[in-house]
């Protein structure tokens, strides 16, 4: 069997980046923010359901948010907004197994994940001009970043494993409106890149 010479873990400890954006709609106009870095670290288990299906449930921590950047730093018009918010999630995804020689395989999985907003930061730099044509700059820095702090989406995940190593790709797109604000609405959409390895190892 495969499994003689691999490591088949039950738990694995996973640390990775994210690279998020928001999805932005008022009535019939959207528009996709910039990309944001964040982190992602947390736990999943692998739990074989057959010779080549894994029930793979994770418990994770994941920053999102956007960028935002107009005009430019110096001149009448210049606006940063830097918007980070951080949730804890539980992925829920069945994963198909393809086997590529005895120690190193591809997983191809998909599943909901359910999240809550725990913490995050709101920061916005606007230059502009006053009535006298004066640039003037202002600052505002916050911790008021969730209108709504349930999330829900549906995760789409690649993963390679060599003997216990587990590098994984992911996609979160989210369907839940994060806003109260009539036709307003805003929904994650976030990547993950993170690498896993096993907190026991069990042989099969």
């Amino acid at each position: 069997m495969v499994y003689l010479f691999t490591c088949a873990q039950i738990t694995y400890f996973k640390a990775g980046i994210t690279e998020s954006f928001l999805h932005d709609k008022t009535g019939n106009s959207s528009q996709n923010y910039h990309l944001r870095t964040g982190y992602q670290i947390g736990f999943f288990a692998e739990i074989p359901l057959n010779e080549k299906i894994n029930f793979r449930p994770s418990i994770q921590l994941s920053q999102k948010g956007f960028k935002e950047v107009e005009g430019a730093l110096g001149t009448s018009f210049y606006w940063n907004r830097n918007f980070s918010t951080n949730y804890l999630e539980l992925p829920i995804n069945v994963a198909y197994r393809i086997d590529l020689n005895k120690n190193t395989f591809l997983q191809i999985g998909t599943g909901p994940v359910f999240g809550i907003g725990l913490f995050g930061k709101n920061k916005t730099i606007l230059t502009s001009v006053d009535s006298t044509q004066h640039p003037y700059t202002q600052y505002w820095e916050g911790t008021d970043a969730f209108s709504k702090r349930f999330d829900f989406g549906w995760d789409f995940l690649v993963s390679f494993k060599l003997r216990c190593i587990n590098i994984q790709t992911s996609y979160n797109h989210g369907f839940h409106n994060l806003l109260n604000d009539g036709d307003h609405k805003a929904k994650n959409r976030s990547f993950a890149l993170t690498i896993g390895y096993p907190l026991k190892k069990k042989k099969y």
